[in-house]
């Protein structure tokens, strides 16, 4: 659902691009390096965790679950029953002007 609501995938889409291995670590897409929190879901804390592996990975100090060449990571979280939304993209890089 979010690859096809981010754009990553047509309505309906999503699931073939985790089947065919793209959304893995040494995919094409790589999704959720850390595994996320399917095990843990520390409210208040799972956004700002999903935040430092994005900064993380495009720093190249992911460890185990490095990405390697990442140079922008995007990353999301939600909370409540959905009210609360976040999103950001880091990168490597300073932004250009």
């Amino acid at each position: 659902m979010w690859l096809e609501n981010l754009g990553f995938a047509a309505e309906g889409e999503g699931w073939k691009l985790t089947e065919s291995g793209v959304t893995e670590l040494d995919g094409d897409l790589p999704v959720n390096p850390s595994g996320g929190v399917l095990s843990t879901n520390p409210i208040g804390a799972s956004g700002m965790i999903r935040f430092a592996e994005a900064a993380l990975q495009v720093r190249g100090q992911a460890g185990e679950h490095q990405v390697d060449g990442a140079r922008t990571a995007l990353g999301h979280a939600y909370g409540g029953g959905a009210q609360f939304f976040s999103m950001w993209l880091v990168g490597s890089e300073p932004p250009t002007s």
